[in-house]
């Protein structure tokens, strides 16, 4: 894809739409999969903006909200593609995506798959937002999918051992009050929103590049402060109040 080489500063790779149509998420966005879909354009939009950790949220919470920055990225991307080719197709998708992404992502050829589930990029690691572009022109893709180096290092360290169920980030972000079990980890591990404990200890992320989009830059923040404005922030879709809820447990 030469025009989005030319456009695109950010790590893209291609899947074929066939090698995930078995995989697709049942979610409302499927309906606007085109009709021929065959291709599948997998981005990364890194967002790591400083090596030092923040205080007390994750590092994509340290940031504004990536739906509307990437969002913003592809439909430009589109716009492009769709100049170039009238007769086809492009369809963005941010997180509430019909695509497995990290599979599709990894696939592709544009990272691997960590075993915290986290795509692993070779730029950027696994501080990466992933969005793509579905659409019915053929690319030509080599599908390669591989997972990480397998250390067990992400394992080791997580308090619940990878466990999806009691995984911090979830947690922090339920609407139900934690229980007492997941009270002590929220406390434990010092974050009011989100959690980056399997990926800071990841060695495929260490000394890698720090992100230069300049919203994430310009928003960064290390820490969440009650009397901060959620507007505009990953946490605005369940709101402010969970937040100060696991502040104050």
């Amino acid at each position: 894809m030469n025009l989005l080489k030319e456009i695109c500063p950010f790590p893209f790779s291609v899947c074929s739409f066939d090698a995930v149509s078995d995989k697709l998420i049942n979610c409302r966005k499927k309906a606007e999969i085109p009709e021929k879909a065959k291709s599948i354009i997998m981005f990364a939009f890194p967002y790591k903006v400083k090596n030092e950790k923040p205080l007390n949220i994750s590092r994509y919470a340290a940031v504004t909200d990536y739906h509307e920055v990437v969002e913003n990225i592809l439909n430009n991307y589109c716009l492009a593609l769709k100049k170039e080719f009238s007769e086809n197709e492009f369809v963005p998708f941010v997180d509430n995506s019909p695509i497995p992404e990290v599979y599709a992502a990894a696939l592709s050829g544009l990272g691997v798959k960590g075993k915290n589930g986290l795509l692993i990029t070779k730029e950027y690691g696994s501080f990466v937002f992933i969005g793509e572009i579905v659409t019915d022109l053929y690319i030509e893709s080599a599908e390669n999918y591989a997972e990480c180096i397998n250390c067990g290092l992400c394992e080791k360290v997580c308090p619940v051992s990878l466990n999806k169920e009691n995984c911090i980030s979830r947690i922090t972000q339920q609407k139900k009050e934690p229980n007492k079990e997941q009270i002590a980890l929220i406390k434990e591990s010092g974050s009011v929103w989100g959690c980056d404990i399997c990926a800071e200890i990841c060695p495929m992320n260490k000394d890698k590049k720090l992100t230069d989009i300049k919203e994430f830059v310009n928003s960064y923040r290390d820490s969440f402060t009650p009397e901060e404005d959620e507007a505009h922030r990953p946490y605005n879709w369940r709101g402010k109040e969970y937040v100060i809820r696991n502040m104050e447990l």
